[in-house]
């Protein structure tokens, strides 16, 4: 089985910004499970995260594209 954070950086890859319900949606990944991998993603540089209000967007760093 692919690991969670390939399925992530994946899907990132494919569809670019996601919003992390709907990135939850495209992985079947539990949302509080996503949360994390997204923290550990964005903490070794991978993804960066921007928040409008209660709106998480989540995106690879363009080194990964």
């Amino acid at each position: 089985m692919m690991d969670k954070r390939r399925i992530v950086i994946e899907t990132l890859r494919e569809h670019g910004e996601l919003n992390i319900t709907k990135l939850a949606k495209l992985t079947g990944i539990h949302f509080s499970i996503l949360e994390k991998i997204i923290v550990e993603l964005a903490e070794q540089g991978v993804v960066e995260e921007k928040r409008y209000g209660r709106l998480r967007i989540v995106r690879l760093k363009t080194s990964y594209l």
